[in-house]
């Protein structure tokens, strides 16, 4: 499966923090969900570290886990 760059950007700025980070790829999309996230719950959030891990362990393609991941954002309320 394609696990490399996703086809758009998702921008998003965490709490307290003026940096817009514009997440291009699972692997990023997984180390701010695992190091920065500013929420440790809900569903979007818990689905999408799932989803991001299985994405590089190539058990799901890289847009399923921008999918996920625009999920989570939408949860935390980061997405721009």
């Amino acid at each position: 499966m394609e696990t490399g760059p996703w086809n758009e950007c998702v921008p998003v700025r965490m709490p307290n923090d003026t940096t817009i980070h514009m997440v291009s790829n699972t692997r990023q999309a997984a180390e701010l969900l695992m190091k920065h996230w500013p929420i440790s719950h809900g569903k979007a959030y818990e689905n999408a570290v799932e989803v991001c891990q299985a994405a590089l362990e190539r058990d799901y393609p890289s847009y399923v886990a921008r999918a996920a991941f625009v999920a989570a954002a939408k949860e935390a309320r980061v997405i721009l």
